[in-house]
Order: structure tokens, then C-alpha cells, then sequence
């Protein structure tokens, strides 16, 4: 940059930084530049017409050498404007909405209503969309949690901030706008249910139209009763990633799964880990922890203890791939028919089973879907790997419980003596375990 400004510092003693400061300047329409005037002094002075800007440690000013006035204060952490009455209002436990078009942060008193988070949710999409910070400790919300889209709902960390959802027939974040819901980010927070020994709401629930652009980062689920991640029929989320979700203490033995796709459509879903540990207390059943009818999910691992029954339970045309299942159930009231159970046309890649303890039938169940009267076609299975003197299969690794078409074949990586052949309906060769590269069932 050309420089044409001749700089100058203000004479010796005009500048103290010890007096009252004059409260009265003037807007400076020419451009203002700064330099280091004097390094020794760490002063930054600028020449712009007839005033200047200067700094002393942590401070900015205008003036004209004989008057100043500051105008903020700068440093490590930032101008004025760095966020600290954020921090203020959220280390005084307030939830904090922070809105596109707001001059300044907003925030609801959790002492003052049963609803902060979405009073402050209503505040951001007010001002066009923005954010929405949860303080340290817990935040009791009647529920449910509606977001709108180009919202983000973010926390302190999953174990320093929580949502209590109060009311027990509430879910606890429910996507059930007309118009759906784009653009959405949940982080770093723990959403508990209210627990107990009765049935709750879904914790995260999509019910109306679409969601897409869904972006889910660190979350906990504790408390829930019920499925805790739930597509009704005839909603399709698509295009959402999520992160990392863990799973305390929640009784979905009733439901089809923890985490439940009922429809039959919605690509490109993805959720990097799931690690769940449900329980068995409510319902006295194991709990199914991943379930889909249709739909893409991908998710690259799932891995599970407590009451987990079936890891994976596949019907219809879904298209699932899981990079590793890892099985370590240790409460479960009875034995699974299998720990991955693909059933209907739907394509279906598993990276691999490791099982380290519990007890199931078998394996892998390649069956019929009643649903929509199919066969299981296109079905991949990775290797089975079991650790652990706890860790049993009664029967042999895989079980064929339905013809597959030859048409739309699926392959074994594994011996042909892991298999069984349970169904009398004559061997068709679409099943091939690729032990001996290729035998045919």
C-alpha cells in the first residue's frame, strides 16, 4: 500500500493516559491507517486529517493530541465486542440467542419460564436465523424443542450442559414445521429424558415434511423411554450428518429400535459413531438398536452394551452400510435370533461383527420382510470376529432363512460351513460364501 500520510506522534505531554478522558468527538470520514509509532512504547499512532487514533495497553482512542476519547478496548481477547457479555450472561446461567439481525446478544432467564429454548429459538428466528448457547449445568424445558432452519442450538460440552426435558409425553427435538427444516446444528450438549418407569417422548423426532442439512455434532441421550431417534412414514431427512451420539439408560424394547426409520425414502444420512447402552428396566425386553425400512444410512460404527438386542434389524428397500458392529451386550433378558438381521431387497453392506459378549442365535439372518413380501437380495457381509470367553453364537455364524434371488446375489466373507440353511425352499446359488470364492446355497 502507498503510503502518502506524514505520521506524527502528539507532543510530549498531550497524551495522558492517567487524566479524564473528553467524551465529545467527531465522526472522521477519511480513511485511517495505522502504524508503530514507537515500539519501545508499544503507542500505535495515526494521522487521519486532523485527529489520530493511539493505543496504550489494551485501549484505542481518537483525538486530536489535546483531548481523547476511547473508543474500545482491544488485546487477547479481542475489541469490545469479543463476545464477553456472552460469557457473562451464560456463565449466569442465562441461554443466550444471538440473532442475525439482533444489535446484541439476547437472553431468557430459565428461572423465569418453562419453555428458555424455545423462547430463545423464537428470538434468533425473529432476527433471521442464528444461534442459540446453552450455560454450564442443566436447563429444564417442558418440551418439545422445535428448531426453524438456519438455527443452531449449541452447548458447553455434552457433561457441562443439559436439557432436562420435563413434560413425560414430550419428545424432546421435534422437526414438524410445515415448510420443514434446513440447516439446523446441534452441539455439545446432553438432552435428557424424564426417565423413570413409564414411557416418554422421542428424543430427536422427525414428524413433518423434511429435514435437510441437518448437522448433529456431540450429543448424549439419557433418560428416554422410547426410540431415541425416530422418521415417522412419509418423512425423509436428507442430506444430515451426524457426528457422535451416545445412549444412557434408555428402554426402547417396546419400539422397533433406538434409532427407528419408518419411511421408505431419504438419501445420504450419516452418522460417524453411535455407542449406545440402553437398559432393559421399563420394558423387560431387549432393545433393537438400529432399525430401518427405507432410506439411506451410513454409519461407520456401531457399538453397543447394556440391553442391546439386535444391533441391526434391515426390512424393505433400505440401503444400509455399517463400517463396524461391535456387540458387547451385558444385561440382556434373553438371546437374540441374530445379532445383524437383513431382511427384504434393500442393499445392505456390513463391514464387520465383532462380538465380544452376550449370546445370539447366529451371526448374521438373511430373511423374508413380511412387509412387502421380498426376499433378502443384495446383501453383503464382512467378516464375524468373536473375543471374549462371554461371547457365544448358538447356532453357526450365518443363517439363511429365505432363498436369495441369483438375479441379485449376496456374498459371505466367510467360510461355507458358517452357514445354515434354515428354509426348505431349495437352493438357489444367489447366496455365496466367498470362503472357497464362490459356493453357491
Amino acid at each position: 500500500m502507498t503510503d502518502n500520510h506524514q505520521y506524527e506522534t502528539p507532543a510530549a505531554g498531550t497524551l495522558d493516559w492517567d487524566e479524564p478522558l473528553n467524551r465529545n468527538f467527531e465522526r472522521i470520514d477519511t480513511d485511517v491507517e495505522l502504524r508503530d509509532a514507537d515500539a519501545n512504547r508499544s503507542n500505535y499512532v495515526a494521522k487521519a486529517g486532523a485527529k489520530f487514533l493511539a493505543t496504550d495497553t489494551g485501549n484505542v482512542y481518537l483525538g486530536d493530541g489535546g483531548s481523547w476519547v476511547q473508543l474500545g478496548t482491544i488485546g487477547a481477547g479481542g475489541g469490545s465486542g469479543d463476545g464477553s457479555g456472552v460469557t457473562a450472561l451464560l456463565l449466569g446461567g442465562h441461554v443466550v440467542a444471538l440473532g442475525r439481525n439482533n444489535s446484541a446478544p439476547q437472553s431468557v432467564d430459565p428461572a423465569t419460564t418453562a419453555t428458555p429454548i424455545q423462547d430463545a429459538l423464537d428470538i434468533v428466528d425473529a432476527a433471521g436465523g442464528g444461534e442459540v448457547r446453552l450455560p454450564a449445568g442443566v436447563v429444564e424445558e417442558t418440551g418439545p424443542i422445535r428448531p426453524y432452519e438456519e438455527t443452531q442450538l449449541l452447548g458447553l460440552g455434552a457433561d457441562i450442559s443439559k436439557i432436562a426435558i420435563t413434560d413425560r409425553s414430550a419428545d424432546g427435538i421435534l422437526f414438524d414445521r410445515e415448510s420443514g427444516v434446513s440447516r439446523v446444528k446441534l452441539d455439545g450438549f446432553a438432552l435428557n429424558g424424564p426417565a423413570g418407569d413409564q414411557p416418554t417422548g422421542v428424543a430427536i423426532h422427525h414428524t413433518n415434511r423434511d429435514t435437510q442439512d441437518l448437522f448433529v455434532g456431540r450429543l448424549v441421550l439419557w433418560g428416554w423411554n422410547n426410540s431415541v431417534y425416530r422418521v415417522d412414514e412419509g418423512v425423509g431427512p436428507f442430506q444430515c450428518r451426524h457426528e457422535q451420539l451416545t445412549i444412557y439408560e434408555c428402554d426402547a424394547g417396546d419400539q422397533d429400535g433406538l434409532f427407528e426409520f419408518r419411511s421408505w425414502y431419504g438419501p445420504a444420512n450419516w452418522f460417524g459413531t453411535i455407542a449406545a447402552y440402553p437398559s432393559a428396566t421399563v420394558s423387560g425386553q431387549n432393545t433393537t438398536v438400529f432399525f430401518s425400512r427405507g432410506g439411506t444410512q451410513t454409519v461407520d460404527f456401531l457399538t453397543m452394551g447394556g440391553s442391546s438386542g439386535v444391533a441391526v434389524d434391515q426390512t424393505w428397500d433400505s440401503h444400509l452400510h455399517f463400517g463396524n458392529v461391535h456387540w458387547e451386550p451385558t444385561t440382556n433378558p434373553s438371546d437374540p435370533p441374530a445379532i445383524v438381521r437383513l431382511r427384504g431387497h434393500g442393499i445392505a453392506v456390513i463391514g464387520s461383527v465383532k462380538h465380544v459378549t452376550g449370546v445370539a442365535d447366529y451371526a448374521y439372518e438373511l430373511g423374508y420382510d413380511s412387509y412387502n413380501g421380498r426376499g433378502p437380495n443384495r446383501k453383503i457381509l464382512g467378516p464375524y470376529i468373536e473375543l471374549g470367553a462371554e461371547a457365544d453364537i448358538t447356532n453357526t455364524f450365518v443363517n439363511l432363512a429365505h432363498p436369495v434371488d441369483p438375479a441379485e446375489p449376496s456374498l459371505y466373507q466367510g467360510s461355507p460351513d458358517d452357514v445354515t440353511v434354515t428354509h426348505s425352499e431349495g437352493a438357489t446359488g444367489g447366496f455365496r460364501a466367498l470362503g472357497t470364492a464362490g459356493t453357491g446355497f
